[in-house]
């Protein structure tokens, strides 16, 4: 500060104040200007990072900026201080009033003062600034022999500014374990190296100066040059990591969720693999007809395929033979869930491997602009995961299928209109479909077959080999009072059977 204080001061005397405004929410831009020098600050005081770059030219936005500190417009500066020992400047003007720049981390602002005391600020939401008194902020400290003795050379009482990198760095010397003679050469050396040694901007563990490094790849005199080396590394530094967690989070919640899923059917397909299969037990059946009466519930047979004896449940109002076709049935329905569960775990393998290629990419990228359009692009969809609906294009024809119960009541009941297309799987629980109606055209039959048969696929009926669905205007849809979410009465409707099938969210038919 004290080094970029006399800097200022020297570029900054005499020019006057040309315009102060703002562009965005914490960040102040002031243009200083003379007969032949112009010289911008430009004050990017974000509770995250609190950063000064000075230019020579700057190029305000037509549109979204606000002009502030009007009284100080047209006025000359007469010079620039720092705050002994505290993390603050400021710059005098003819008027009488100062600019304070108060660089205290997140609670960094910038204010205006008169007669020691605080006309207005930047950050106005930082109200307790307005109670400063300037002439508080000059620290006027003792720094002899007697009273660094008195402390016994305790470096952060003596000098409370110094920081953490002091003390490391005295930690690093064997400060602390030397005598209090030892430790006062060693401190009066430490300041004179504060005063005169080159600026190193380090990166790790972000970006930062530092004034007591003896050796760096570009050791900087200028503290102008050396705080705007900050604002780049930092900003970039600030900015992209910004940018890169707001993509990498996301994509980290849908691996989590794809190993889940992955998991968890993984789990369901084994344990109906692990289950005597419909097909063995029907086959037992059919070669022993002549032992089965009608009316029975249980029968005990030999089970050749193991050599032993099984009991099998038999509905009593069938035949055997009807018995044995429902196991069939059962069979084929099992063989459609077990080849759904293993095409699903394989495309959600796909995904997981695109999610972890495309997570490794983002951890590789230095591209502010498309991780941020990348960002974007996820938070459409998360809007998307949000709607009480799957949204599908059909043919141009707008398809919602509700995701739970709850949402269906929503989707029937406040998103669609009476003259959009109703369908649902019939006698089973499953989701509400509904075909957005476009004014004037009738619904072509293949777009209402496509949508029955997602309707058939969201519902229990989904591995059967077809399916009944229900199709209606939504106008012969209503909802009694008191009846559970989701459930509704149809008082008109048409039947379509269809193979239950899913799609992608746009297709053509």
């Amino acid at each position: 500060m004290k080094r970029l204080a006399k800097e200022l001061d020297q570029e900054l005397t005499d020019l006057e104040l040309l315009e102060c405004f703002s562009q965005s929410k914490d960040e102040l831009i002031l243009g200083f200007a003379s007969a032949n020098k112009t010289i911008y600050i430009r004050a990017n005081l974000e509770p995250q990072i609190g950063l000064l770059q000075i230019m020579n030219d700057f190029k305000r936005a037509k549109r979204n900026s606000a002009d502030l500190f009007s009284d100080l417009i047209g006025i000359k500066v007469i010079s620039v201080n720092v705050f002994q020992y505290e993390r603050s400047f400021w710059i005098d003007f003819e008027n009488g009033m100062s600019l304070i720049f108060k660089m205290h981390g997140s609670r960094s602002n910038i204010l205006l003062s008169e007669n020691d005391e605080v006309k207005s600020l930047f950050r106005s939401v930082l109200e307790n600034d307005l109670e400063i008194k300037p002439s508080e902020l000059y620290k006027h400290l003792d720094l002899s022999l007697d009273r660094f003795n008195s402390l016994e050379g305790n470096p952060n009482k003596y000098i409370p500014a110094l920081g953490k990198e002091v003390k490391n760095y005295l930690t690093r010397k064997g400060y602390f374990d030397a005598d209090l003679n030892e430790r006062w050469q060693q401190l009066q050396a430490l300041l004179a190296l504060l005063e005169t040694n080159h600026i190193c901007v380090l990166n790790e563990p972000k970006p930062n100066i530092s004034l007591l490094e003896t050796t760096c790849d570009q050791p900087l005199a200028s503290a102008i040059s050396a705080t705007n080396e900050l604002y780049i590394r930092f900003t970039k530094n600030h900015y992209l990591t910004s940018a890169k967690s707001s993509v990498i989070k996301p994509l980290e919640d849908q691996i989590k969720k794809t190993e889940n899923y992955i998991s968890n059917t993984e789990e369901k397909l084994f344990k109906i693999l692990d289950r005597r299969g419909y097909d063995e037990i029907a086959n037992i059946l059919m070669a022993n007809l002549h032992l089965i009466q009608k009316g029975q519930e249980t029968v005990t047979l030999d089970d050749f395929y193991s050599n032993e004896k099984i009991d099998i449940k038999l509905n009593p109002e069938l035949s055997p033979q009807k018995n044995a076709e429902n196991l069939y049935r059962k069979a084929k329905n099992q063989n459609l869930e077990i080849a759904n569960l293993e095409a699903n775990i394989e495309s959600r393998k796909v995904k997981l491997e695109e999610l972890k290629k495309k997570l490794a990419e983002v951890a590789e990228s230095e591209d502010i602009k498309s991780l941020r359009k990348e960002s974007s692009s996820q938070q459409s969809s998360k809007k998307e995961e949000n709607l009480p609906y799957h949204p599908y294009l059909i043919n141009g024809y707008q398809v919602f299928v509700g995701k739970n119960a709850r949402h269906n009541d929503e989707l029937t009941l406040k998103v669609a209109n009476k003259n959009d297309l109703w369908l649902h799987a019939k006698d089973v629980a499953g989701s509400h479909v509904v075909i957005r109606d476009q004014a004037g055209k009738k619904i072509p039959k293949d777009v209402i077959e496509a949508a029955a048969q997602l309707a058939a696929w969201y519902s229990k009926r989904k591995t059967d080999s077809l399916c009944p669905v229900i199709y209606t205007p939504k106008k012969y849809i209503r909802k009694r009072k008191g009846d559970p979410p989701g459930a509704v009465v149809v008082e008109k409707e048409n039947v379509m059977m269809v193979v239950p099938k899913n799609f992608d969210n746009s297709i053509s038919i």
